[in-house]
Order: structure tokens, then C-alpha cells, then sequence
């Protein structure tokens, strides 16, 4: 591939393809193809720059079925459609699906050759800011992450090496800073987890870890905050049971929903268990202590308001990792207390074969469930 920018243009028709590509060629690297399907073939093997799609293509993939298989397949090119006179309706829809301009026959050279440079130079720029975006997350992660442990690591050191010189105002005010900055440091990996999916630098691949150390390492700080509370967080898991999905994107969705459990009027037990499911999938269950123990169970539920966020940024941080990982949560519901909160996670061979993209939907991973 030439240091030109590459022009693929899509058209069923001989005489307007070629014409496109006289037009391009002394200034671009022209490819041409005459079905959608065997465009989406190009876009995956080639990298190009700018895509001209003609919207009536009868014989194969319309127009407008081929700009969306080119955005669901998520491939970075600008994409200017083609349409003839009485077709501006649907030139517009065309917009609102991630087209970036559109030209209409019968369309001069000069026209066709700024509409590419117009959309050529957007690219750039969107390129541009793409990157100046992961370059300041990449700062803000170290410079927030750094210290955040750091002030953590060392107030807890502190504490068991000082306790019996420091007051008990000393301590609590140890305790707060070190509970404060593990807090902190929880909402900003939320903000991080939630900008890297945005960003499409979060890819969760599969992989096998043991489930009893990750939900120990992963609940002790909460543990600390509840107690706080007179809150106490139990852990029900087989020392032995291993889970396999994308645990850094678990650990966002377990995190959250433990939290905002721990939020809660002092006393209660919130119980963390992880247990194998007859199809060899993991759910991991959370009973936030709401309910009482021993009543009948009336109903379950998959509406996410039965959590109760008070926080929008947990709420979206478990949609998004929900809808990543393909989990889904459920809620056992009696008298309007929340009994328990299941998460289901895929069984390791539907995991192994790829994960959901990331979805704004708070709907898009909740399945119905009542009894």
C-alpha cells in the first residue's frame, strides 16, 4: 500500500465506478468493487481511508444495509454515499448512521474530489484527538493511580506498625484517610474502565483465574468501609473454583454493585458467594442484607432500578461491564427488599467465543426473569 490515501468505491454499475475512479486516481489510490459483501471483504483485509457507496445496489447488500455492517464491524473509515435525485431521505438516514457526507448524481469532479479531501481532513482530525484523548488517560490513570495506592498502602502500613503509639482519634483519622482514598480510587477506576471501553482500548479476552483470592483481593477494601458501619461482608466461595471471563471487567461490575450495597443504615451482613452452575457457567451472588431471612422468595427481577442507585456513575460502570462481559444480573425480590443479587456469567465456551461490544443501553443485557 502506497503513503496516498485509499479510496474504495462501491457501485453495481460500470460506468459511474469508473468514472469515480478517473476522477480519484491522480490524486488517491482507487480500489473498486461492484457488491457490498465483497466490500466488507476489502475493508478487512485493507486499511482505507474513505469509502464511496452507492445506495441503490438492487443485486447484492443495498447502500444503506452495507454503511451498517461497515459501522457494526466497527472498521475506521469515513464512509460518503451516493445517491440519485429523489433519494435525499434517505441520503439522510445515511447521516444519522455514521456517514460522513453525501453526493448526489449527477455529481461534478470537482465536488466529488472536496467532498473526499472534506472527509479525508475530518479523519485526520478525529484521528488526531483520538489519540491526544489516550494520551491524557494514560496521564491521568498514573498520576491518579499512583498516589491513590500510595496513600493507601501507607496508611495501612501505618496503622498496624503505629496503632498502640497513636491516639484513638489518631486512628480514626487514619482509618478515614486510607478508607476515603480506597473509595476514591474505586470511582476513578470506574471513570477510567468506563473511558477505555469508549475509547475501544478495553478488549475483555477470556482467560482462566482463581475465583477465592480475586474475590478476597478484590472485597477487602470494601470490607473496611462497611465496618465503618457496623456492616460485615462474608465470602462463601470453594477455594478450588475457577472462573473464566474477563476478571478486571468483573471486578468493575462486582465492585460497583458490592459498594453500593455497603451503602446502607449501620449493622447487616452483606453475604459475597461465587458458586458453578449446572452448565459449568459462574454466578457470583451478592445479599446485600436488606431482606429477611427465611421469607419466601415473591419474584425475580432483571430491572436494574431494583438496585436502587443513588449513584449514576455505578449504574453505568454495571450496565456497560454487564453488557461487555454478556453477564446477566438478576434480583431476588420479596415485599419490595432485595433478597439477593445474582450475577451470571457466560459458561466458558460461549465466553471463549468473544464478548458483547460495550452497549448505553441500560436494557441491552437484562434478560426477563419472574417466578
Amino acid at each position: 500500500m502506497s503513503d496516498q490515501s485509499q479510496i474504495l468505491v462501491v457501485d453495481d454499475e460500470a460506468g459511474p465506478r469508473e468514472s469515480l475512479k478517473i476522477i480519484l486516481k491522480s490524486e488517491f489510490g482507487v480500489t473498486t468493487t461492484d457488491r457490498g459483501t465483497s466490500a466488507l471483504e476489502l475493508l478487512r483485509e485493507t486499511p482505507f481511508d474513505v469509502v464511496l457507496l452507492d445506495l441503490t445496489m438492487p443485486e447484492d447488500l443495498s447502500g444503506t444495509d452495507t454503511l451498517k455492517a461497515i459501522r457494526q464491524s466497527g472498521v475506521d473509515v469515513e464512509v460518503i454515499v451516493i445517491t440519485g435525485q429523489g433519494a435525499l431521505d434517505t441520503a439522510v438516514d445515511c447521516l444519522r448512521l455514521g456517514a460522513r457526507d453525501y453526493i448526489a448524481k449527477p455529481y461534478q469532479a470537482e465536488g466529488v474530489r472536496a467532498a473526499v479531501q472534506s472527509a479525508l481532513t475530518a479523519r485526520t482530525a478525529r484521528r488526531r484527538a483520538d489519540s491526544m484523548r489516550e494520551h491524557l488517560l494514560e496521564n491521568l490513570s498514573h498520576e491518579f493511580r499512583t498516589p491513590l495506592h500510595a496513600i493507601s498502602g501507607y496508611s495501612e502500613i501505618l496503622g498496624d506498625e503505629a496503632r498502640d503509639a497513636l491516639s484513638s482519634d489518631q486512628r480514626r483519622a487514619l482509618t478515614r484517610i486510607q478508607l476515603n482514598s480506597e473509595r476514591l480510587l474505586s470511582y476513578l477506576e470506574g471513570l477510567f474502565f468506563l473511558a477505555e471501553l469508549d475509547a475501544g482500548d478495553l478488549p475483555p479476552i477470556a482467560r482462566e483465574f482463581p475465583v477465592r483470592p480475586w474475590l478476597e483481593q478484590l472485597i477487602d477494601p470494601i470490607r473496611r468501609d462497611a465496618a465503618q458501619h457496623g456492616v460485615t461482608v462474608e465470602l462463601a466461595c470453594d477455594r478450588g473454583l475457577t472462573g473464566y471471563t474477563h476478571p478486571e471487567t468483573l471486578a468493575r461490575l462486582i465492585s460497583a454493585i458490592t459498594y453500593a450495597a455497603a451503602d446502607q443504615p449501620s449493622g447487616g451482613t452483606i453475604r459475597v458467594a461465587a458458586r458453578r452452575c449446572h452448565d459449568h457457567a459462574l454466578q457470583l451472588s451478592i445479599d446485600p442484607g436488606r431482606g429477611v431471612a427465611g421469607e419466601s422468595v415473591g419474584r425475580r427481577s432483571t430491572a436494574l432500578e431494583d438496585l436502587q442507585l443513588a449513584d449514576p456513575l455505578a449504574r453505568e460502570v454495571i450496565v456497560r461491564a454487564a453488557a461487555s462481559l454478556r453477564a446477566q444480573i438478576v434480583t431476588e425480590l420479596d415485599g419490595g427488599s432485595i433478597l439477593r443479587i445474582h450475577i451470571e456469567l457466560p459458561n466458558p465456551s460461549e465466553a471463549a467465543a468473544g464478548f458483547s461490544p460495550s452497549t448505553h443501553s441500560s436494557s441491552a443485557n437484562l434478560a426477563h426473569h419472574t417466578r
